[in-house]
């Protein structure tokens, strides 16, 4: 063996030794976590029906009045400590246990900056994955754990860099250059620029055009994959195996989806009924199994978007039961199609059911939160428990709080809202942040129709025929697209048309308020009102603003020597 082949080869032993060190460190990481989570929920399940406060519940809640507050970037300062010691263990593996006395700098620092990104590829696809076994283990379904997949991949793409930069410093210096032009390493270069292009699409595509975000994201991973299978096919080298086991983690959870799709999409379909303010209805023939209202699902429609799953909050399960709020994209579409087709129905599918879910029987008092369309989580969680009838939710009391910018969207609930007002367990507390309008906003943005709209359609008379059903609202980002100014016109006049049967009185109108609420003293409130002996459950859903609060009032109440207080904030990363 040559002098450089030897040097290569004890590289590469401290390379795969790190990388041995690396996953071990990221298991370590998981596995604290899964131990703190399962450490608690056994406390929790111990001490059902007894007084007082155990030793390990107490222990356990002075660390998550500090972990639950909010933390700058990030949802918690648990999240916080998480993404620090991840950071840590990248730089403490990547700068460590590197031999300089025979190669390069510059060389070792690229080889071994090409094992790292690697080896965080195969973190990043493990957090994308929708079938996680981490939303078991943890009670993190993927889309808690988007925001540690953005980190992952950002700092994939940052060894990445690091790799091509010192290679070709190296090769430079060398008067290698020409080294740049040949095959493999033109693979390589596709692979980094195709990384690049991912990273650049989640930082600022996927903010104000998700759609296109998510064909570039998807299409330039499989390049990217693939580039580097091509850059280092050598088997002996090793890397090529571990391109295989993230391509092949990622294409086996693809395949569950698209099965999951194709076997709910039998006998399947969909029936839409315009709502105003821009809302759709989406009423499916068959649900998933073992899905529940709070859950959210993959909806496929292909007479809308072929090619496109969107997800939403499931509102009820009798039947499967959606509503959509229109933004843009896919969502106007569907609502567009919905004005023109009022009461169509249509080939659909969907895929789940996603998004694990405290259980509320455990609570003898249960605090629910939301802002805004964020009300599709919180009325699910709260039908359900209304129509248990056991002791445990007979007893239960429930404190419903929302919070809407104008009092025309309540309509959208009204049927559920006049559930909640005429149950004694429940609590009932509408906010309305607008003055009172004379023309509502048709949710889309468009205003009110002006003296020259069309006259009322039988499309507008639907529309307005339906304000006051029962509804849950769900929302999903997506792109921008184009209609004829008519069809816009319509959606606007169907909205006016509405104004009737908005004003017919409910068991809710007694409730609402005007204003913003002091949400921190609301559930500071309950919690205190709550014995020691008994367990309280805040759940939110709605704007980052009004989740920060509840994050941080609800982690600051929870004491040694008071009740029993869990979080549960549904926050969606998508």
């Amino acid at each position: 063996m040559t002098a450089s082949s030897s040097a290569f080869a004890h590289r590469e032993a401290l390379n795969h030794r790190q990388m041995y060190a690396f996953i071990g460190s990221m298991v370590g990481l998981a596995a604290i976590f899964i131990c703190f989570h399962w450490g608690r929920r056994l406390a929790q399940k111990s001490s059902v029906g007894k007084k007082g406060v155990s030793t390990v519940a107490a222990l356990s809640r002075k660390p998550r009045n500090v972990l639950l507050r909010t933390a700058p970037g990030l949802p918690s300062r648990a999240h916080a400590i998480l993404v620090f010691l991840y950071l840590a263990v990248n730089i403490i593996i990547t700068f460590t246990d590197i031999d300089n006395s025979v190669m390069k700098m510059n060389s070792n620092l690229a080889s071994r900056a090409a094992w790292m990104a690697i080896a965080n590829l195969v973190v990043v696809i493990f957090l994308a994955l929708k079938n996680t076994p981490l939303a078991f283990l943890t009670a993190w379904s993927y889309e808690r754990l988007n925001i540690l997949h953005q980190i992952a991949g950002s700092m994939c793409i940052i060894f990445v860099i690091i790799h091509a930069s010192c290679y070709s410093s190296y090769f430079g210096l060398a008067g290698r250059i020409a080294i740049l032009r040949e095959e493999s390493v033109i693979y390589g270069e596709i692979a980094g620029v195709s990384f690049f292009i991912v990273g650049f699409a989640g930082a600022v595509i996927r903010r104000w055009w998700y759609e296109l975000f998510y064909y570039v994201h998807i299409s330039f991973w499989i390049l990217a994959i693939v580039m580097v299978g091509l850059h280092q096919p050598n088997f002996g080298e090793k890397i090529v195996y571990v391109v295989i086991v993230t391509a092949g983690i990622w294409v086996l959870d693809r395949l569950i989806r698209m099965a999951r799709l194709l076997v709910y999409s039998t006998n399947n379909s969909a029936v839409l009924t315009p709502l105003p303010h821009g809302g759709t209805r989406v009423t499916l023939k068959k649900a998933p199994l073992g899905a529940v209202s709070g859950q959210h699902c993959f909806l496929w429609i292909p007479s809308i978007r072929t090619c496109e799953t969107h997800p939403f909050t499931i509102a009820s399960m009798d039947p499967l039961e959606f509503v959509v709020n229109s933004y843009d994209g896919f969502t106007r579409d569907l609502h567009r199609y919905a004005v023109k087709h009022p009461g169509a129905t249509v080939k659909a599918s969907v895929e789940g059911a996603y998004g694990t879910l405290p259980d509320a029987s455990e609570y003898e008092r249960v605090v629910l939160v939301a802002g805004g369309s964020g009300s599709t989580f919180t009325f699910g969680m709260a039908l359900n428990m209304l129509k248990e009838k056991t002791a445990a939710h007979l007893n239960k009391k429930i404190t419903f709080i929302w919070v809407v910018k104008s009092e025309s969207h309540l309509n959208w609930f009204a049927s559920h809202l006049d559930t909640l007002a005429k149950d004694e367990r429940v609590e009932l507390q509408l906010y309305v942040t607008r003055p009172l309008e004379k023309n509502a906003d048709d949710g889309l943005g468009l205003g009110s129709a002006s003296a020259t709209s069309p006259p009322e359609t039988d499309v507008e008379k639907a529309v307005a025929a339906v304000t006051a059903e029962p509804l849950v609202s769900s929302s999903s980002s997506a792109s921008s697209s184009s209609s004829s100014s008519k069809s816009i016109a319509d959606e606007t006049d169907s909205t006016q048309n509405t104004a009737a049967a908005e004003t017919q009185p409910h068991a809710y109108s007694s409730f609402i308020r005007r204003g913003k609420p002091e949400v921190s003293s609301l559930i500071r409130t309950s919690i205190e009102e709550t014995p020691a002996g008994e367990r309280v459950l805040v759940l939110g859903c709605g704007p980052d603003g009004l989740m920060a609060q509840v994050r941080n009032t609800t982690a600051a109440c929870i004491r040694s020597d008071g009740p029993g207080v869990e979080l549960h904030c549904e926050q969606f990363g998508w």
